[in-house]
């Protein structure tokens, strides 16, 4: 038995995060389906679709010997995840600091620190975008 099992996986990706990420929504899905069955239907199949969806994708990725593009598609996932980890540690060490207000530029998206309790100020960007504002 466990030779047909690694006969079936040799060669193929197996279920990395992104596989992972698919299978357990598709599950989150089809339950939210089933519980939405006896109040909107329209929604339970709605719900029922799009998780079985997920879950085709999940195990197409799974098997596939497409190695290389699966790698991609994984690797593009752990970026926007780290990137997301990130921001939110950016913004929490941004909540902690008590002593400096933080702008974001409308202008490039840049983060400007300035001191608390200096009343209206205006913030020369690295961009050039003067910002007006009340710390």
């Amino acid at each position: 038995m466990k030779d047909k099992w690694t006969q079936l996986f040799s060669g193929r990706q197996g279920m990395d995060e992104l596989s992972k990420l698919l299978f357990w929504a598709a599950l989150g899905l089809l339950a939210l389906g089933v519980i939405c069955a006896l109040w909107a239907p329209w929604l339970s199949s709605l719900l029922t679709s799009f998780g079985l969806m997920s879950l085709i994708i999940s195990f197409v990725r799974a098997f596939s010997r497409r190695l290389t593009l699966r790698e991609a598609e994984n690797l593009a996932w752990l970026r926007f995840l780290d990137k997301k980890k990130a921001e939110r540690a950016a913004a929490r060490d941004r909540r902690a600091q008590k002593d400096y207000r933080f702008f974001k530029c409308p202008n490039c998206g840049t983060w400007v620190r300035v001191p608390r309790g200096k009343g209206k100020v205006h913030i020369n960007c690295k961009c050039g975008y003067i910002l007006y504002r009340k710390t």
